[in-house]
């Protein structure tokens, strides 16, 4: 019996399982529909939710021009004073864009596309910054594959 045992197969061993979920997380995220199985279709959901998730964590505070993460070096090394212009960051800014590079890397550990990354921060998850969740939708198609007869969906991402 498969008591609390979520999430489906699909015929492949996990690495298989993860790499599918990646390519279509891509296909999916690049193009913003796409049409493949239904039990395909609905594993993938809960996948890119997660991204989007994920993404819409990031802190939206932008950093102005000049302001600097580091002491600034000479060309031997020592430190030098700050020029015109230019301040150290505050403890906020400095969590902020932390937080942000973090996040940014636990989506390229996902997708291992550093487009698409950008792309789901600047882009997708702006998008979705009022909605809670839900951000794609499966459809039923009404054909089947041709080559085994399996029931096709088609998964896109809300407006």
């Amino acid at each position: 019996m498969r008591h609390l045992n979520s999430g489906r197969k699909l015929n492949r061993h996990s690495a298989h399982r993860l790499a599918l979920a990646r390519n279509q997380a891509k296909a999916l995220l690049e193009h913003g529909r796409i049409t493949t199985t239904v039990p395909k279709a609905k594993e993938l959901v809960g996948f890119v939710d997660r991204l989007i998730n994920t993404a819409k964590k990031a802190p939206t505070l932008s950093v102005p021009e000049g302001v600097r993460f580091t002491k600034p070096l000479d060309k031997e090394g020592k430190p030098r004073s700050l020029r015109e212009g230019e301040r150290m960051a505050t403890p906020e800014e400095l969590k902020a864009v932390s937080q942000r590079n973090h996040l940014r890397r636990l989506l390229l550990r996902d997708l291992h596309d550093p487009k698409l990354v950008r792309k789901l921060f600047d882009e997708i998850a702006p998008k979705y910054a009022s909605r809670s969740g839900g951000y794609t939708r499966v459809l039923k198609l009404d054909r089947v594959r041709r080559g085994d007869g399996t029931p096709l969906a088609l998964i896109e991402l809300v407006d």
